[in-house]
């Protein structure tokens, strides 16, 4: 399989802390990232440089995700280009289209992959390498998953203050009679 290495994705979001994120995440495992934060800004990246993969956010102001995509595949020269959708809006779109159902009736030409936001570096980085017939490594195969929220408590626990402790059991209890 091929390497990273000089290989370029195109990520378009509107979303600017989303854009640097993936940015990181993808030149970190030695890509090259081209950013847009809209789809008018996504085709003249194109013009200048033709990205071997796109990641794209479906729900931005201006030209939409998914108006650029349609505009990408009626362009001989870069309908070939594959397509990542990374959206919180896989639901719902603008046109009322729920994404998953689109993808599974394949009435939308293209990408059969997509992320919901938020994205986890691991999960983006396999998904990315996947669609591009790229090796993971042992480390991005693994399943990087978030801890829960009792791990992420028992953490923070050990470092408390006894009025903090105090403050913590007050909310709890307070929930637990709202239930």
């Amino acid at each position: 399989m091929e390497k990273a290495k000089g290989k370029i994705v195109l990520v378009v979001d509107d979303e600017p802390d989303v854009v640097f994120f993936l940015k990181a995440v993808l030149e970190d495992h030695g890509f090259q990232v081209m950013m847009a934060f809209d789809g008018h800004e996504a085709t003249e990246k194109i013009k200048q440089q033709k990205p071997d993969l796109i990641s794209l956010d479906l729900i931005m102001p201006g030209k939409s995700g998914i108006r650029f995509f349609h505009e990408l595949r009626k362009n001989k020269d870069w309908k070939t280009i594959p397509v990542l959708f990374v959206s919180g809006h896989v639901e719902d779109t603008l046109d009322g289209s729920n994404l998953k159902e689109t993808l599974k009736e394949r009435t939308l030409s293209g990408p059969a992959t997509y992320l919901e936001k938020p994205v986890n570096a691991y999960t983006y980085i396999r998904t990315v390498k996947a669609i591009m017939g790229l090796e993971a490594t042992a480390d991005e195969q693994r399943e990087e998953r978030p801890p829960s929220l009792r791990q992420q408590a028992e953490s923070l626990l050990p470092n408390a203050t006894d009025e903090t402790l105090k403050k913590i059991l007050r909310i709890l209890q307070n929930r637990k009679k709202e239930d």
